[in-house]
């Protein structure tokens, strides 16, 4: 048994040719991690059949009016999260609508597609930085532990292509391969900009060493940094920092939180934050990395250079709120990069010290067979526990549609209607059922001012509107709005309705909020109340669709009747 565990510890020469018999076994098994992983997670959303990711609801959904105009038509919601997603993920889904592949479900595809690209190219990494195939494997696997139980790649937005474009940067950057390197940080502009800074960082760390290699890459990182900070979308620009600190949107309790906060969450957490990973746990066995003397500096020098470049973006960021966008997005995704390589270095080096040991030491059989059950314990606490579908699956962030009879009959209506409602289900409207919805928590994004300002005051014509005890308040604001049904909880009246919704009680909505619950306190009933039985066109034990056109109906005849 010993002669056969130790060639797992064998180092091989670069090139590392697929050949290699060692190379080619590791690769094979660190890619079967990928493939597991999301092969489960597929499988898990084709077995309802309304699922979607949190963060989908925002970036992918809208991208179907490329397959159908008249889905979203005239749709501000829609025109926002379309005009602020990157060109380079745009134009893939763009692509896929052009030969008939909905959003949805390219977005079902391609985070294992993604995830066996960054595998791939980090598992040669780990060979460059240390060369034994065991550390590559367990490095890829850390590390598909931490993209798998997280909801950033199976998201399919911007954030899923990092992983992968970062990885072949890292790739190509070890081989000294400058044409290849350009193109990933051009890739990276295309897709999540932000990186491109952390990109520029460490060919700058590297710049002494390599500057023939290091300043094309400079030069390439400069321009689409140029490029992104004099793009503006039609929404303007993004908003200030002091701006941020006047919105409750931003302070502590806000849908955005960023300010008020405890400073070790500050720090730590949030937006504002490291975001330093915390689970599997197993990662964390990378802060080991600088504490042992046997590896030599010029080995992992990347990771530090990675390291260092995310820091003083980080800093960068909140030096420039938010101009640089949130500073967490400049240490989230790399930290899971170079924690897992290290992390792979050093339970390599830790299994190849226990394994000189066990064959060193004088014990009986029965006494090694017990150690090496215990190793085997917990390994599995360790790297198989986190591989269990329903704890890696409850990470990602789905949400499961509960209210099939809207679904449907929304579904069965023609494109391009409009659903008014203050109810959290309008989150899942326009991924369920194909058609608009006028406010929702989701899309309440304050980041540009001319957005936001138009979706703050929808908002407050819909709550003004909602609970008015005048009908012809709810006549012209179906008009205005050109709305064709009206959502509704039947608990949508209860004083303490709003008390549960951050969006709305952490807003510039505080006062109109307020005026309504004064009125429900006092007993005022709201006009819609007195046409819902008559224009209710779905009823389930919590919602209620109304049908807007009769409710204009019946406001005409409510009207009538008190003309005379």
């Amino acid at each position: 048994m010993w002669p056969k565990m130790q060639s797992w510890f064998d180092p091989v020469e670069p090139p590392f040719s697929i050949p290699n018999r060692q190379v080619w076994g590791w690769l094979v098994l660190s890619l079967c991690v990928p493939l597991y992983f999301g092969g489960v997670t597929l499988l898990h959303q084709l077995s309802h059949a309304y699922i979607v990711q949190d963060d989908a609801r925002q970036h992918v959904v809208y991208l179907a009016r490329w397959l159908n105009p008249q889905q979203f038509a005239q749709d501000l919601i829609a025109d926002y999260f379309t005009a602020v997603a990157p060109v380079g993920y745009k134009a893939i889904y763009w692509a896929a609508a052009q030969v008939g592949i909905a959003p949805l479900l390219l977005a079902k595809l391609l985070p294992l597609l993604l995830s066996l690209i960054a595998t791939g190219y980090l598992f040669f990494c780990g060979l460059y930085i240390f060369p034994v195939p065991l550390s590559g494997f367990l490095t890829t696997l850390i590390f598909n532990q931490q993209i798998w139980l997280k909801s950033d790649l199976v998201s399919a937005t911007p954030r899923a292509f990092v992983y992968p474009i970062f990885a072949a940067f890292l790739y190509y950057l070890l081989r000294r391969a400058l044409i290849p390197c350009l193109l990933t940080v051009l890739l990276q502009g295309a897709f999540f900009p932000q990186l491109v800074l952390v990109q520029a960082g460490v060919l700058l760390l590297r710049c002494r060493r390599n500057p023939a290699f290091c300043l094309p890459g400079l030069l390439t990182a400069g321009l689409v940094i140029s490029a992104y900070a004099v793009t503006r979308s039609e929404f303007g620009a993004a908003i200030t920092a002091s701006q941020m600190r006047q919105m409750p949107e931003y302070g502590l309790g806000g849908r955005n939180e960023y300010f008020g906060v405890k400073p070790l969450a500050f720090w730590l957490l949030g937006n504002s934050g490291l975001r330093i990973p915390v689970f599997p746990s197993i990662i964390w066995a990378g802060f080991g990395l600088p504490w042992l003397r046997r590896i030599r500096l010029n080995q992992v020098t990347l990771l530090g250079q990675v390291l260092l470049a995310s820091l003083g973006s980080y800093g960068l960021a909140h030096l420039l709120l938010l101009r640089l966008h949130f500073p967490s997005r400049y240490t989230y995704h790399t930290l899971r990069i170079i924690l897992a390589a290290a992390a792979g270095i050093v339970l390599t080096l830790l299994l190849k010290a226990g394994w000189r040991w066990l064959s060193l030491a004088d014990l009986s059989r029965w006494r090694a067979q017990v150690w090496l059950g215990l190793s085997a314990v917990l390994a599995a606490a360790l790297l198989i526990i986190p591989a269990v579908p329903p704890l890696f699956l409850q990470f990602q962030g789905w949400i499961i549609g509960d209210a099939p009879a809207v679904y449907d009959y929304l579904l069965a209506q023609p494109p391009g209607l409009l659903v008014a409602s203050l109810a959290p289900e309008s989150n899942n409207l326009p991924a369920f059922t194909k058609q608009s919805t006028l406010v929702g928590r989701e899309f309440a994004l304050p980041h540009h001012p001319q957005y936001y300002d138009q979706f703050i005051q929808r908002t407050r014509d819909l709550i003004q509107a909602q609970y008015s005890h005048k009908a012809v308040d709810l006549a012209n604001f179906i008009e205005q709005y050109g709305v064709d049904f009206w959502l509704l909880e039947r608990n949508a009246f209860a004083a303490d309705y709003f008390s549960s919704q951050d969006w709305l009680i952490h807003s510039r909505l505080q006062d109109t909020l307020a005026e309504v619950a004064t009125q429900l306190q006092q007993g005022t009933q709201p006009a819609i109340l007195q046409v819902a039985d008559r224009c209710t066109a779905v009823s389930t034990e919590r919602l209620i669709l109304l049908k807007a056109d009769c409710m204009q109906q019946e406001f005409a005849a409510i009207q009538t009747q008190q003309n005379f």
